[in-house]
């Protein structure tokens, strides 16, 4: 256990939590490792305001972009979720991974916005143009939106 997760977790007993005063000191890297922690341990509400305090001091972090990301997903705060995710998107431009669009592309489709999905891993197959994942779940994609197209061709003739 991390430095950082042991202080917060005593502050937090003593209910004496400090978090401006405590994060000043850790890099993103801690803070991420932190949050994990915090979830593995099941301390959401802890992990929620270190991630808030994580993303006020380094707001283009990587790191706190990528965790905040997933600690929204993990609690299905689906817009949350996806505006952390296409800011990370944003911030790392072309080094973005496979990864972290399959994840964006995960939480648009739970969000219910398969349009943006289907954009999105339309981008991402242009990216990763050899990663099979993305290329299903784009097949997969365009197989939806054709049927909603379908389907919704005869209430338009009516």
């Amino acid at each position: 256990m991390s430095s950082l997760t042991e202080a917060l977790l005593s502050q937090a007993a003593l209910g004496t939590l400090a978090l401006d005063r405590t994060f000043t000191e850790f890099s993103p890297a801690d803070i991420r490792q932190t949050i994990a922690e915090l979830v593995a341990k099941d301390h959401i509400g802890l992990a929620n305001a270190v991630s808030d305090a994580g993303l006020s001091l380094y707001p283009e972090s990587e790191d706190i972009l990528a965790i905040s990301g997933l600690l929204a997903e993990i609690q299905s705060e689906w817009a949350q979720a996806e505006q952390m995710l296409l800011k990370l998107i944003e911030v790392q431009g072309n080094a973005t991974s496979a990864m972290a669009w399959r994840h964006l592309i995960r939480v648009q489709r739970c969000h219910c916005e398969p349009g943006l999905a289907l954009a999105s891993a339309e981008l991402a197959l242009a990216a990763h143009p050899h990663d099979q994942d993305l290329a299903l779940e784009l097949s997969d994609l365009r197989s939806i939106m054709s049927e909603q197209t379908i389907m919704a061709a005869p209430a338009l003739t009516q």
